[in-house]
């Protein structure tokens, strides 16, 4: 569940991530020039949301 704070608009949640995709994400971050990492990990979210939201497409025109 989310957590709501009064001070802020935005939900928080805590996340655990392996080191070697923490990385990854650091990376990212850096490469793309974002304010800090909380912004990168919902930047890599909504790209994967994107993406799979394609991929149901696809599945879907192939099969019918």
């Amino acid at each position: 569940m989310a957590h709501a704070r009064s001070n802020c608009k935005n939900l928080s949640t805590t996340i655990s991530l392996d080191e070697h995709l923490l990385v990854k994400i650091e990376d990212y971050r850096f490469s793309k020039r974002k304010d800090n990492r909380s912004a990168a990990i919902a930047d890599l979210i909504q790209k994967g949301l994107k993406y799979e939201a394609l991929v149901q497409k696809k599945k879907e025109r192939m099969l019918g």
